[in-house]
């Protein structure tokens, strides 16, 4: 099991500022802006919504006709709610949503992270930030209309749909299980590697450049039991760490040079050709599974837990905060 964290989520408690709503602009095409610091349930929201920078803000059963905006350092948390438009998380900033739809993007500026449970996203993902920051989207048992585009932190996948283009470049790592990405796969200088278990990639994947890769049922990033479907032509090069690839199947090519150590893998069904390092693959050598052996909890374990440690002090924060008068 790799050792990097996979740290997951804060959340917060939220709260309707009791005065509700304020104007944000002079000009004649300003709308009303509501903001949000407290807790609030089963209303309306007839124009975009502000977490101010430093608040919390929890709802439940809110539908919300506009684009919401998550300040510096702010939780937004909401439960059975609409959101019409777009989601902006700014810098530190957090974002969880179950059993919730987004009518458009997510945007995670250097935020600490977004948490989608249950959730629909209308538009696409988007992760950026600076270099080295330490951020995370997790995504289980959702869907993602327009792609995932992640240049930082953690990015995992599971259970979930993602229509379009995944593209991870410059992430930490990049996890998908059990899911299906109707678009292409680019994994790419992920410093702690990728691992792909029980899904199915419709386009072309590419991984380059990064840590351990484990694509299917062998390798030690995870327990994997179930076979991968990969649509077009797997590349797999310039990989650190250790490759295996075990138990696809590929209706494309499966080629890739450059990796070390050699890859590993074994039980391919390649309807394509199998070239380079991969023309003829050998399985790893027997060894004492870290997978049966490591006491250290599964990524999605992890992600639970640190997402279950924060709401529960968002929750006690956004009950002192008291309701918001909406």
């Amino acid at each position: 099991m790799r050792t990097p964290s996979r740290r997951l989520a804060a959340v917060s408690a939220l709260a309707l500022a009791a005065t509700g709503v304020a104007f944000t602009a002079t000009t004649a095409s300003a709308g009303l802006v509501t903001h949000c610091d407290g807790h609030a349930e089963d209303v309306a929201v007839p124009n975009d919504l502000v977490v101010p920078d430093d608040a919390t803000c929890e709802l439940d059963g809110v539908s919300i006709d506009g684009e919401v905006r998550v300040g510096a350092g702010s939780d937004l948390v909401i439960t059975d709610s609409t959101i019409s438009g777009a989601v902006i998380v700014s810098d530190d900033g957090f974002f969880d949503a179950v059993d919730s739809s987004v009518g458009a993007d997510v945007s995670n500026e250097d935020a600490y992270g977004v948490y989608l449970e249950g959730a629909s996203v209308g538009g696409g993902y988007i992760g950026e930030g600076a270099e080295d920051a330490e951020s995370f989207v997790y995504s289980f048992d959702s869907t993602v209309d327009d792609g995932v585009l992640a240049s930082v932190g953690d990015v995992y996948i599971e259970a979930s749909q993602v229509a379009g283009d995944v593209d991870t470049s410059g992430a930490a790592y990049t996890d998908v299980v059990d899911s299906t990405l109707t678009g292409t796969l680019t994994v790419a200088d992920n410093e702690f590697g990728s691992a792909v278990c029980a899904s199915e990639v419709d386009g072309d994947v590419s991984v380059t450049g990064s840590g351990e890769i484990q694509i299917g049922s062998g390798g030690e990033l995870m327990v994997c039991d179930d076979v991968n479907y990969f649509g077009g032509n797997v590349t797999i090069s310039d990989n650190v760490g250790g490759v295996d690839v075990t138990g696809n199947i590929v209706r494309g090519d499966l080629t890739g040079e450059g990796n070390d150590p050699a890859p590993t893998g074994d039980d391919n069904r390649v309807r394509g050709e199998a070239g380079g390092q991969f023309a003829e693959l050998e399985p790893a050598s027997p060894s004492v599974s870290l997978q049966s052996e490591s006491t250290e909890v599964s990524p999605s374990e992890q992600a639970q837990k640190d997402r279950e440690d924060r709401r529960d002090a968002a929750l006690e924060d956004a009950a002192e905060a008291g309701p918001a008068n909406l």
